[in-house]
């Protein structure tokens, strides 16, 4: 699927008896819109949004327009889209629309360029192309690229060249998945083109619809200046069945796997997919699969015609000889690159005419059920499946819209008589520490995989309040402030295009759209507000390119974080670092602040409230209340406390924090008060001064990591935590950063000492880099972690390649700690050091204990 060079006499007359397709109503209604919007040949400008959902026919629509109005008016098309899927599918809709061409064109000459060794590469494309249909990624590149010959002469990219040649007779450009415009690289590509041709037209295609009317300013409709010039609703579609009614079913698997820091980074901050390997274990889980197969089986009169969407060969194979032991009719497919390279059986075990033949007669009815690795995701029409299996979790919106996709198709579209809805069957394991990470066609349908659902926002607010309970609850201290007061006032809906790169292959590469928030307290809502407002003309553009490695941004926000925020009042730490780089990149990338949104019923959920409203009743009286309250339909108080356990402890303590906040009103004292566990006697907690007194001990730095100085605040830790019996008092207390006491948590570990208390070594735990924190420090906070104290006197390195410690590092302990607990670990934690720190150029690490 690379070039197709056509006499189109030769075509017509091959096809003498070829008959128009009829298009739907809503495509007639696209024909006429791009007509009035697009008089060719254009005297100015003109951009055009066309939005049509998913199952629609966007492709067809827009192609079918192109070969009848454009292609035949000389005008060169170059048709834009961010994946392989993508191309593939544009390519061959124009080849099954060449006969829609008028009589006046002879010959038609469609290129599709990418990176991809199935794809022509840039270099050769022609001045007599037709329609290069091209990636994105690579249009940017050579447009922009700085080429030189053999004499050191810049040259011209044939990309560019063919921009140039034809831009007096005309150009046509598309942009598939249009929501991504105002990415900075088609930004700029979009402003270089319309440089060279100043009547450029520019139509953009997308099932997203535009959210908010305030991005109207922004660079979508700069691009697209006649804006939406025509949409349809889903909703008119499925009433005319051409569309099915999306029905989704979401399946717990039961599979609960742990996510450490590495996982968080790749899915929350990388924003990639699963990892093959957590793929694999998943797809090899045998209970996990015997669940899918039976629950195809127990429902196989409402699942009907079913397509598998399964991860590895041997996983389809299973799946399918399972569900044939059951005496249902089932095959499976997968391409030979699915298949282990290393084994000749699994090479030999599918030929392509294999998948070619079972496809077909499951498109007769042969087989109730398909399973597939990735092959029916694509180019592969079979209107009349009733449901889709997708059998793990993706953070790809592309994926998901071309497997849900497969399932759309109404009764008028060839889905069958019966056909009404489409089961979009979701199977859900539990990821601890996880919160709408993967797309999530549920909320709200699969236009809405998009776009932020309207309760995910809710949905991070625990996130902050559970780590506050949980904090005074295993310290047994009181809060000072109200629990309110750890419920966001609003938050900013953020928008951020970024490309994301497949592990299994380089060539591949998407650009997704992601929606992200950023919560707002009440103490931090002005500041915030004053840092957008002084900043906004001060964020480099750079900032919005969806290639962006976000921790080059890091220094100038840790700046900013510093002269805005008070590191006694606010959370600085990796949370508002993370917070404020989403805003400025929104800001990057759309030219606008980030829409907010007000918290209207905040006050609805004030503790304090129903504090003092059951404050007289009994205890039983009080849990009686209290669940009615919970329970109550519509509130949100399950989203806040995931149980009811936990909402009983968050109002006892609230309860203690009024009655002591009464007590000290009286005494005119203000501290906070800690409850001691023995005698039920009632002990004041450290005072401000006794605090100030262990950082003033500790010299304002952290004693795990060592990190120290103005924007790293440092907190006061237990070193035996209050309920394993510890003291709140100064002896039992030291000065860690946030981070640190987040990572210690429960565990008693005192970083005053340089000698480590284990007899054995222990579980060696890699821990990430944090914010603007370096690899030295992460280093050193791993390392003290598995010593249980202060076990690291120096570690001797180099970041320059002549540096004495460039490629060997050393790490010096302080005598008392066992260096052979460490060289136990040594190969994973060179490993570490090159993958999880980024620093590929160590290749040993020598482990010594100080003289």
């Amino acid at each position: 699927m690379c070039y197709w060079s056509q006499n189109l006499d030769d075509l017509r007359n091959e096809n003498s008896t070829y008959k128009s397709k009829n298009p739907f109503p809503h495509q007639r209604e696209a024909f006429e819109a791009l007509n009035n919007t697009f008089q060719i040949p254009s005297k100015k400008y003109n951009g055009g949004l066309l939005v049509l959902p998913t199952g629609a026919g966007k492709t067809f629509t827009a192609v079918n327009w192109l070969c009848r109005n454009i292609i035949p008016k000389k005008y060169k098309i170059i048709w834009l889209a961010q994946s392989s899927y993508l191309l593939n599918q544009a390519f061959r809709s124009f080849c099954e629309n060449a006969n829609e061409i008028p009589n006046s064109k002879k010959f038609l000459n469609i290129r599709v360029v990418s990176s991809s060794p199935s794809h022509c590469l840039a270099s050769s494309i022609e001045s007599t192309d037709d329609v290069i249909i091209i990636t994105t990624q690579t249009a940017i590149s050579n447009f922009n690229a700085d080429v030189f010959d053999q004499k050191g002469s810049r040259i011209e990219t044939r990309f560019l060249r063919f921009v140039k040649s034809n831009a007096d007779s005309g150009i046509f450009i598309v942009l598939d998945e249009a929501h991504h415009a105002p990415a900075y690289g088609f930004r700029h590509l979009w402003m270089g083109l319309a440089k060279i041709i100043p009547n450029l037209s520019v139509l953009g295609l997308t099932a997203t619809p535009t959210y908010s009317d305030k991005r109207a300013s922004g660079w979508l409709f700069k691009i697209f200046d006649n804006g939406v010039i025509y949409s349809a609703e889903q909703e008119k579609l499925i009433a005319q069945n051409i569309l099915a009614i999306p029905k989704y079913i979401e399946k717990n698997t039961g599979k609960e796997l742990a996510v450490d820091d590495k996982l968080y980074d790749r899915l929350v901050v990388q924003h990639k997919d699963l990892s093959p390997e957590i793929i694999e274990e998943l797809a090899n889980d045998a209970p996990r699969n015997d669940y899918i197969i039976n629950d195809y089986y127990k429902n196989k009169d409402q699942y009907g015609k079913t397509i598998i969407f399964a991860d590895t060969w041997p996983q389809c194979v299973y799946m399918a000889t399972k569900l044939k032991d059951k005496d249902i009719k089932a095959e499976c497919v997968f391409s030979k690159i699915d298949a282990n390279p290393g084994s000749a059986e699994a090479r030999n075990r599918r030929k392509s005419t294999d998948n070619e033949k079972i496809i077909n007669e499951f498109k007769e009815g042969k087989y109730q059920v398909l399973a597939n690795i990735r092959m029916l995701t694509e180019g592969v029409d079979i209107p009349d499946v009733k449901t889709v299996f997708l059998t793990r979790q993706t953070t790809s919106t592309i994926l998901m819209t071309q497997m849900v996709g497969r399932a759309l198709r109404g009764k008028k579209a060839g889905g069958g008589p019966d056909k009404s809805e489409a089961n979009i069957v979701m199977f859900i394991d539990k990821w601890k520490g996880l919160i709408d990470v993967f797309v999530d066609p549920n909320q709200g349908g699969l236009e809405d995989i998009y776009s932020p659902s309207t309760s995910a926002p809710f949905k991070f607010i625990p996130i902050y309040l559970v780590e506050q309970l949980s904090k005074h609850m295993e310290e047994g201290t009181i809060p000072i402030l109200p629990f309110l007061e750890y419920i966001p006032v609003g938050w900013y809906q953020t928008e951020i295009i970024r490309n994301i790169k497949d592990d299994l292959n380089d060539t591949k590469e998407e650009m997704q759209t992601f929606y992200e928030f950023v919560m707002v307290y009440n103490k931090s809502k002005n500041k915030i507000e004053k840092f957008i407002k002084d900043k906004f003309d001060q964020i480099p553009e750079e900032w919005s390119d969806e290639k962006l490695d976000e921790k080059t941004m890091a220094p100038k926000i840790s700046s900013w974080i510093n002269e805005y925020f008070d590191s006694m009042e606010d959370i600085i730490g990796p949370a508002l670092e993370n917070d404020l780089i989403k805003i400025c990149r929104h800001i990057a990338v759309h030219g606008s602040v980030p829409e907010y949104h007000s918290f209207e019923d905040r006050e609805r959920y004030d503790l304090s409230k129903l504090a003092r409203q059951f404050g007289g009743q009994t205890k039983p009286q009080q849990i009686y209340l209290l669940k009615s309250e919970y329970e109550k339909t519509g509130n949100l108080w399950k989203i806040f406390y995931k149980n009811f356990h936990m909402f009983i402890n968050a109002f006892d303590l609230e309860s203690t924090r009024i009655i002591l906040e009464e007590m000290g009103k009286s005494k005119n004292a203000g501290d906070l008060f800690h409850i001691s566990e023995d005698n039920n006697k009632m002990d004041i907690e450290l005072t401000e001064p006794e605090k100030e007194q262990i950082k003033k001990r500790d010299n304002y730095t952290c004693l795990c990591c060592f990190k120290s100085g103005k924007g790293n605040k440092m907190e006061i830790d237990h070193i035996v935590p209050v309920f394993q019996g510890g003291r709140a008092d100064v002896e039992n207390s030291q000065t860690l950063c946030r981070e640190c006491n987040f990572q210690k948590g429960k565990n008693a570990i005192n970083f005053r000492i340089n000698s480590s208390p284990c007899i054995s070594p222990k579980e060696l735990y890699l821990y990430q880099v944090k914010g603007n924190e370096s690899q030295i420090q992460t280093l050193i906070r791993t390392i003290n972690m598995f010593y249980h104290c202060q076990a690291v006197s120096e570690i001797k390195y180099s970041l320059r390649r002549n540096g004495k410690n460039y490629s060997t590092w050393e790490v010096e302990l302080y005598q008392g700690n066992n260096p052979e607990f460490l060289n136990s670990k040594k190969s994973k934690l060179i490993k570490y050091i090159q993958e999880d720190l980024s620093c590929d150029h160590v290749k040993d690490v020598n482990i010594v204990s100080v003289q």
